[in-house]
C-alpha cells in the first residue's frame, strides 16, 4: 500500500509542468507534507490517548472498589491474609447481580508485597497489559494493596487500523495539496507568460515576442547565411471605421484582418501586432527581395475585398514598409528601418509597399527635427501672419485681406503653411496654432477701418475639434471685431465626414454673424452637393484654373461656370492667384467681382497692410 501511494505521488508530482520556481515548489511540498502529516497523525493519536485515558480511569475505579471489598473481608476475617494458595478462581465473593469482568485480573498484596490472592480471568491477558493499584485500608490501618489489570491490545489494534486509514487519507491529502496548487500556479504562470508575449485581442505575438523571434531569425541567418525580411504593415482608413462604426467594430475588423494576413504566410513566418492597427512580419529563409515583394502583393490583395462588420461593409487597405538584414544586423534597427519605409509608403499614396533606402533616414530625421521645432514655435514667438489684399476688380479698392500663416523657423527662414500644417495636424498642434491665428487675425483686423474684413483658413481637423466654436467666440470677444468682418475659409475636407454634425457646426457659426467661404472650389468631387446642403457666402476659384485662364479653353469654361453659379445663388466669387493683367481682364469679362494675387499685392506684414489702407486702400487696375 505504501509503495503504491508513493508511486502515485511521484507520478502526479512529476506530471506537473516545471514552470514554478524551485523554491516555490519546495515550499509547497513542505507545507503540503506538514499538513498531510498533521491530518494523518491527529486521529490515531487522539484515539490512542482517549482509549488509554478511558482504560486508566476504568482501572482506577475498579481498583478502588476492589480495595474496598478486600478491606471489608479482611475486617470481618483477620485470617484472610493466610491463604495457602494465591491463585483461586473466585477470591472475592461477588453479589449475584454484579459479575466480575471476564478479561480483568485482580490481585491482592499484603503490606510486605506478598501476593495473597489472584483472580484468574478465563483467558490470559494479551500484551500489552495496563494495571492500577489501590491501598487496602482498615480504618486508618494500611493492610495491603489491591491491583486490577486489563489488556490494551484491542484499543491498540483499533488505533493501528485507524492510523493506517489516516495515513492513506494523509497521503491523498498530500497529493491534493502538493499537485493542485502547483498545477494552478503553473497554469497561472503559463497564462501570464502567454499574455506577456501575445496580443490579447488577436492572439498574435506582441512587440516583445516579435523582437525575440527576430533575434532568433537573425541568429539562424548567421549560421546558414541569407537574408531576413521585416515587413511593417499599417492599415489604411482604420480610424474611419473606429470613428463611424465604433470600437467594437474596430476590434472585429482587426480579428478579420489578422485571419486574412495569416492565410498569406508560411509556417516559418511570424506575424505580430505591434499596437493599434500596426502589424509586422518576419520572413526568414527566403530569396530576397523577390519573396518579400511577392508577399507584399499577397498581403495587399488579401485586404482589398470589403469586410462585413455586422451588416456594415468596411474597406481598408494596407501600406507596407520592408527592410532587410543579415546575421550582423541589429533587430531594433531593422524594425526602425522598416517603419521608415512604411512612412514613405504612406506618403506615396497608401495601399502600396516601399523598400527601405538609407536616404529615407535623412528625410525622417528632418521631419522629426521639424516636429521638435514646431512644438516650441508658439512659445518662442516664431509664428506670424501676413495679409494678402482682396480687391474689388471693378474699382481697385481693397475690400479685405486673407490672413496667411508663416513660420520663421530658425535656420530656415519663413516657411509657408503647406510645409507644416499637415505635420501640425498629426502631432495635435493644429488646435493651439489655429486658435492663435484666429486671435491674432481678429486683433489686427479690429484696427482696420470698417468694413474691411479678414479671411482666416480653418483646417478640417481644427474645425472638428470640440472647442472650436468657443475659441471663435473668444477671439471675437477679445478683439472687439464685428463678426460680419470675419470670414472663415473651409475646404471640402470639412464636409467629408459627419455631415449632420458638420452642418450643425456651420449653422452655429453663421448664427454668430461670421461669413463662411468655400476655398479651392471645383477641385473636389462633390462641391455642388455641398452647395445644396449649406448656403456659403463666397466661392473661391482655385488658382489652378486662374493660372491657365488665358490659354486653356476648359479653364475659362470652368471659371465662367463658377461665376455664373455664384451669381445664380447670390454668392460672391473670388479668384485666387491672379498674376497678369490679361487674367484680370478675362475675369472681369466673365463677371468675377473679387480677386487676389501677386498682381495686386504679395502677402505682407500687418504694418504694411495698414499703410496700404491708410494710403487710400486702392491698387492699380
Amino acid at each position: 500500500m505504501a509503495v503504491r501511494c508513493l508511486a502515485l505521488v511521484r507520478s502526479f508530482a512529476g506530471s506537473a509542468p516545471p514552470l514554478a520556481d524551485r523554491t516555490v515548489t519546495r515550499t509547497v511540498t513542505i507545507l503540503a507534507g506538514l499538513a498531510a502529516t498533521a491530518f494523518a497523525l491527529a486521529p490515531p493519536i487522539s484515539a490512542f490517548f482517549a482509549n488509554y485515558s478511558d482504560l486508566h480511569g476504568a482501572l482506577r475505579t475498579s481498583a478502588r472498589l476492589h480495595a474496598a471489598e478486600v478491606a471489608i473481608l479482611a475486617h470481618q476475617n483477620p485470617a484472610f491474609w493466610h491463604f495457602d494458595g494465591a491463585r483461586v478462581s473466585a477470591a472475592i465473593p461477588a453479589d449475584e447481580d454484579e459479575a466480575e469482568p471476564a478479561q480483568e485480573r485482580r490481585r491482592v498484596y499484603d503490606r510486605t508485597g506478598r501476593l495473597v490472592l489472584e483472580s484468574v480471568p478465563s483467558e490470559d491477558l494479551a500484551w500489552p497489559v495496563l494495571s492500577r493499584r489501590a491501598r487496602i485500608m482498615d480504618g486508618r490501618t494500611w493492610l495491603g494493596e489491591a491491583e486490577v489489570s486489563r489488556s490494551f491490545r484491542t484499543p491498540l489494534l483499533e488505533t493501528l487500523l485507524l492510523g493506517a486509514g489516516s495515513a492513506l487519507a494523509g497521503t491523498l491529502l498530500f497529493i491534493v495539496l502538493r499537485v493542485i496548487p502547483l498545477r494552478l500556479l503553473n497554469q497561472a504562470l503559463a497564462r501570464a507568460s502567454y499574455l506577456a508575449a501575445h496580443d490579447l485581442l488577436t492572439g498574435l505575438p506582441n512587440r516583445g515576442l516579435f523582437a525575440d523571434r527576430l533575434e532568433q531569425a537573425l541568429a539562424l541567418a548567421r549560421r546558414e547565411g541569407g537574408k531576413v525580411a521585416v515587413l511593417c504593415l499599417d492599415l489604411d482608413r482604420f480610424k474611419e471605421v473606429n470613428d463611424t462604426l465604433g470600437h467594437a467594430a474596430g476590434d472585429q475588423l482587426l480579428r478579420t484582418v489578422t485571419a486574412r494576413l495569416r492565410a498569406c504566410l508560411r509556417e516559418s513566418d511570424t506575424l505580430a501586432r505591434l499596437g493599434g492597427d500596426e502589424f509586422a512580419v518576419i520572413q526568414p529563409r527566403a530569396r530576397q527581395p523577390d519573396d518579400a515583394q511577392r508577399l507584399s502583393h499577397r498581403l495587399i490583395a488579401a485586404l482589398e475585398d470589403p469586410i462585413n462588420l455586422n451588416g456594415q461593409q468596411a474597406s481598408v487597405g494596407v501600406s507596407i514598409g520592408i527592410a532587410f538584414g543579415g546575421g550582423e544586423s541589429e533587430p531594433g534597427q531593422m524594425l526602425k528601418n522598416a517603419d521608415v519605409a512604411l512612412y514613405q509608403a504612406k506618403e506615396a499614396g497608401r495601399g502600396g509597399f516601399c523598400f527601405f533606402a538609407p536616404e529615407m533616414n535623412a528625410r525622417l530625421m528632418e521631419r522629426r527635427a521639424m516636429e521638435l521645432d514646431l512644438r516650441s514655435a508658439m512659445a518662442n514667438g516664431e509664428l506670424f501672419l501676413h495679409y494678402q489684399p482682396q480687391v474689388d476688380v471693378r474699382t481697385g479698392a481693397v475690400i479685405g485681406a486673407e490672413a496667411l500663416l508663416r513660420w520663421n523657423r530658425p535656420g530656415y527662414g519663413p516657411i509657408p503653411p503647406t510645409h507644416f500644417i499637415a505635420l501640425a495636424e498629426e502631432i495635435g498642434m493644429v488646435g493651439p496654432i489655429g486658435a492663435w491665428v484666429l486671435q491674432e487675425a481678429c486683433r489686427v483686423a479690429a484696427t482696420w477701418p470698417d468694413p474691411i474684413g479678414v479671411a482666416v483658413n480653418v483646417s478640417p481637423v481644427q474645425f472638428r475639434q470640440p472647442g472650436f466654436h468657443a475659441t471663435l467666440e473668444a477671439a471675437l470677444r477679445a478683439s472687439g471685431l464685428a463678426p460680419s468682418r470675419l470670414e472663415l475659409e473651409i475646404t471640402e475636407g470639412v464636409l467629408l465626414h459627419n455631415t449632420d454634425a458638420t452642418l450643425a457646426g456651420l449653422n452655429r457659426i453663421r448664427a454668430l454673424g461670421v461669413r463662411i467661404a468655400m476655398d479651392d472650389f471645383g477641385t473636389g468631387h462633390s462641391s455642388l452637393g455641398y452647395l445644396q446642403k449649406f448656403r456659403f457666402d463666397k466661392l473661391k476659384i482655385d488658382r489652378s484654373f486662374v493660372e491657365t485662364l488665358d490659354g486653356d479653353a476648359n479653364a475659362a469654361a470652368i471659371v465662367r461656370a463658377v461665376v455664373g453659379l455664384s451669381e445664380a445663388l447670390g454668392l460672391t466669387a473670388n479668384a485666387e492667384g491672379v498674376e497678369t493683367a490679361a487674367q484680370v481682364a478675362l475675369l472681369r469679362a466673365e463677371g468675377c467681382t473679387e480677386v487676389q494675387g501677386y498682381l495686386f499685392g504679395r502677402p505682407m506684414p500687418a504694418e504694411a497692410f495698414g499703410q496700404l489702407l491708410r494710403a487710400g486702400g486702392t491698387v492699380p487696375r
